[in-house]
């Protein structure tokens, strides 16, 4: 098994700080965030905060790597993928933590999707503000090989992960875990996004909204039936885990989507709504809350690109 000694963190926002931070407490010679040009300059000048503190993060272009963990937005990933792969060795180990079920198989085609365990992070909070992450918790890691065949790769990041402090979990199903986020995410991330609300308005405790989790859960119910379409099997019992999940998220903290919206910036539609709609169809399966939901976004994000204009 082969030691994991140096990381790169392709994507220095909510997700790829808040991981930065544990390693750096921990193993700081090992770890570099991913910058050149313009986005190098504003690190240096600005600084990267995480909960008040600011990091003497180094910076990396192009030196080696032996695990890159991409925490990149879905339409940065192309991008991404060109600056990370001069850092990519012949046993380099790549994890991404990009919401949705397609981000391994597109980075795989470019780079080797042996490289590749599925993965996913839950139970996270981070918020990005000015340049500057905060969070209150930051969630697990959860990983796995696509065909449930735990090996080496799998065994050099969970010791890394230990040496490090990073909260993990490795899964024998990756495959369905990382449906499980999806529908979450397509869930929760798209109705808060259209409503603005925080995760409170889903609690289902004091200060929940049913309607607004009623729309979240009518939205999950669609990718569950999409999703045993492609022989995955997620059921009303991974809906009720998901309110568990929210129920202990800063009820005042927004979904990275509804960050997005609020800020006027591009979301990742394509990866939930899209996606789905595109596989439903595959299957002549309706999925009107979901096709509702990303008509809204679209008209919100064509609203903001006409506001900054």
């Amino acid at each position: 098994m082969k030691s994991i000694n140096s990381v790169l963190i392709a994507g220095a926002g909510a997700v790829g700080l808040s991981i930065a931070e544990s390693i750096y407490n921990s193993e700081p010679e090992c770890i570099s965030i991913l910058a050149n040009g313009e986005r190098l300059e504003r690190y240096q000048k600005n600084g990267l905060w995480i909960n008040g503190q600011k990091f003497d993060f180094h910076f990396s272009h192009g030196e080696k790597a032996d695990l890159i963990i991409v925490a990149c937005k879905f339409h940065h990933l192309d991008k991404i993928i060109d600056d990370i792969t001069p850092s990519v060795d012949s046993d380099t180990i790549i994890i991404s933590l990009l919401n949705g079920i397609s981000s391994e198989e597109i980075i795989g085609r470019r780079l080797g999707r042996q490289r590749l365990p599925l993965a996913m992070i839950i139970g996270n909070d981070p918020q990005l503000k000015d340049g500057k992450v905060t969070y209150t918790t930051k969630g697990v890691i959860h990983f796995g090989d696509s065909s449930g065949n735990n090996g080496a790769r799998e065994e050099s990041i969970a010791d890394f992960f230990t040496r490090t402090g990073v909260a993990f979990k490795p899964e024998e199903n990756m495959k369905r875990a990382l449906w499980y986020k999806y529908m979450l995410n397509t869930g929760v991330n798209t109705v808060t996004a259209v409503l603005r609300l925080p995760y409170g308005a889903l609690h289902n405790t004091g200060g929940g909204i049913p309607e607004a989790r009623l729309l979240c859960e009518k939205a999950m119910r669609e990718v569950t039936a999409v999703a045993n379409a492609e022989g995955i099997d997620l059921n009303e019992g991974d809906i009720e885990n998901v309110s568990k999940t929210i129920n202990i998220l800063n009820p005042t903290g927004y979904t990275s989507m509804c960050q997005d919206v609020l800020a006027g910036r591009k979301t990742e539609l394509e990866m939930f709504n899209l996606t789905l709609m595109e596989l439903a169809k595959k299957h002549n399966i309706p999925v009107p809350v979901n096709e509702v939901l990303y008509l809204q976004l679209r008209t919100i994000e064509a609203q903001a690109r006409a506001s900054s204009l």
